[in-house]
């Protein structure tokens, strides 16, 4: 059974659809029905549309990548053997770039990095109010990685916060 459905659409919204239609080459009853479809299944994976953003901006570039949990920790447990100064070097200036980039990305709060960020799956956030955040990190391992990396994105944006070792946590204190 096929239903008919009457939408109205302000200038923003129709523009879109419009060139959602020519970039498809597909009708607007075509493109509704997917992007219903689309929305269904966001809907369906409990997903939120933040976090969506954030992994459309993470991978759609092609500076990030999925990588499965048991090869990160795979690596964070070689990293750990190591030990290597080079490492934690390279990790400085990645931190210090990221500042830039997220700055550009209007990323320029603690808060906005660290929900960013937490998109990632590195850690999940717990907001303990004023400016105080508990990162519950994935794995153990990780926590000088996140740590360092946190610091010099801060650092790069002249941001004043704490980034402080707790067990299986980061406690990040706003200054």
């Amino acid at each position: 059974m096929v239903e008919r459905l009457s939408i109205s659409l302000d200038d923003s919204s129709r523009e879109k659809l419009e060139k959602l239609k020519i970039k498809t080459g597909k009708s607007t009853s075509e493109m509704v029905r997917d992007l219903i479809e689309l929305g269904y299944e966001i809907y369906q994976s409990g997903v939120d549309f933040e976090a969506l953003k954030a992994w459309i901006d993470y991978l759609a570039k092609r500076q990030h990548m999925i990588l499965d949990i048991e090869h990160w920790r795979v690596i964070f447990n070689e990293i750990e053997k190591i030990n290597g100064g080079e490492f934690w070097v390279q990790m400085e200036e990645i931190g210090l770039s990221h500042a830039f980039q997220y700055k550009m990305k209007g990323l320029d709060t603690v808060e906005k990095i660290l929900r960013y960020v937490e998109k990632a799956n590195w850690y999940e956030i717990k907001d303990e109010g004023n400016g105080v955040y508990t990162l519950i990190l994935n794995d153990l391992k990780i926590k000088r990685f996140v740590k360092t990396f946190l610091e010099k994105v801060f650092e790069g944006q002249g941001i004043k916060a704490e980034v402080n070792e707790g067990f299986g946590k980061l406690i990040v204190v706003e200054k």
